[in-house]
């Protein structure tokens, strides 16, 4: 197998001025994936007994761990929702995540000392699970992790957070820090709308009332339902108060 490495440094202004360089950073790369991949990783991950987390029949079923904080902390680990999945890799010195569909993925990697490429150890785990295609060519990029919520694109009816989380480098960190209620790869939602959703989102719906509609949806499938043309806004569930005084 030959991988190659470019690192491309994408900076706001070009000529790199302006950067902070206490502003963490993180290198990304998007990646295609073999043909069928997705659909035969449970088989794969029970075969090299990666503990997973798969959505199945309205729950997250764990295998070889008791609790998600148990999965992650094992080191190695593999969330499984239909097409969607997020393979995470963390040691002492790196922590590596590919999250993606059934075509395409994403490469995030954090390293303690700086900017430094996954080990050949996490690209051989991606070989054995049929993830990573003989002579592929990957080009990893410097990202800044955003230190404020981005702006929400033109007709994108997310939630400033929810538009975050999306992009965010760590989903189970940014949810937990923006308050969010996520189980497994999903993230629970309010959407009004005028009209009822597309039919494939109706697949994540819990309940609804009126206009308004809950789900327990994929963060990956956010901005479709954003941009879904019933649909006026979504979200975070609103969390009620006590009431003070008596």
């Amino acid at each position: 197998m030959s991988i190659r490495f470019a690192l491309v440094v994408v900076l706001a202004l070009g000529a790199g001025f302006g950067v902070r360089a206490e502003t963490p950073r993180y290198l990304w790369a998007e990646i295609g994936l073999p043909s069928g991949a997705v659909a035969k990783l449970p088989d794969r991950a029970h075969e090299l007994e990666v503990a997973t987390a798969a959505w199945t029949e309205g729950e997250l079923v764990l295998t070889g761990a008791e609790s998600e904080d148990a999965l992650r902390a094992g080191g190695t680990y593999l969330y499984l929702d239909g097409e969607q999945f997020l393979l995470g890799v963390e040691t002492g010195a790196e922590r590596i995540t590919l999250r993606g569909t059934g075509e395409k993925a994403e490469l995030i990697v954090w390293a303690a000392d700086g900017l430094v490429p996954p080990s050949e150890a996490f690209f051989d785990l991606m070989r054995e699970l049929g993830l990573l295609d003989a002579g592929t060519t990957i080009s990893l990029t410097v990202k800044e992790l955003a230190l404020k919520l981005p702006r929400v694109p033109e007709g994108m009816k997310l939630d400033p957070t929810l538009w975050a989380l999306v992009g965010h480098p760590d989903w189970f960190g940014a949810a937990r820090d923006y308050g969010l209620e996520r189980v497994g790869l999903r993230v629970r939602v309010v959407a009004e709308a005028a009209t009822a959703l597309a039919e494939d989102l109706e697949l994540y719906v819990l309940n609804s009332s009126g206009s308004l509609t809950e789900l327990l949806i994929p963060i990956a499938l956010l901005p479709k339902l954003g941009q879904d043309p019933a649909v006026r806004s979504v979200r975070p569930p609103f969390t009620p108060y006590p009431a003070v005084g008596g």
